[in-house]
């Protein structure tokens, strides 16, 4: 089931973070820290910003959080995803789905960005590109070493 988040899922959505970031493409120099993040998925849970859970059997599996802010380009906002993961592909594109459409119902977000990592599954690209995502950029990422 696909839903938005509660304050009682904060807990879930974090580990989910860290198991994203540490699991699949792991970021070694990377200094994880959970009051941040628990911070800013707090931040999510505000009508501005999207926070949506995937919860099976009682479990949250998999999370989407995005955080909007008023765009330097144009007037009107540009929507970042700070997360998006969930254990298994099904989940994954729900959660994706859903946050589609709240992008779409919302006239004031003139851009949504999403990053994938360079050895992300092509399916996962072209399944973006069905639900309106279209624009596939390249991204480098600066990480501090620590």
């Amino acid at each position: 089931m696909i839903r938005k988040a509660k304050p009682q899922d904060i807990d879930a959505i974090v580990e989910l973070a860290v198991e994203s970031v540490t699991t699949i493409d792991p970021i070694p120099e990377l200094k994880i820290d959970r009051d941040a993040m628990k911070d800013m998925a707090e931040q999510c849970l505000q009508p501005a910003h999207f926070l949506y859970v995937s919860e099976l059997d009682g479990a949250v599996v998999g999370g989407l959080a995005a955080h909007t802010s008023p765009s330097f380009w144009h007037r009107g906002l540009v929507c970042s995803v700070l997360l998006h993961y969930a254990r298994n592909r099904g989940e994954w594109a729900k959660l994706m789905r859903e946050f589609a459409r709240w992008c779409k119902s919302r006239s004031g977000i003139k851009v949504a960005v999403l990053e994938m990592e360079g050895n992300a599954d092509p399916r996962m690209i072209e399944f973006m590109d069905r639900v309106g995502f279209g624009r596939v950029t390249q991204n480098v990422t600066y990480v501090r070493k620590v």
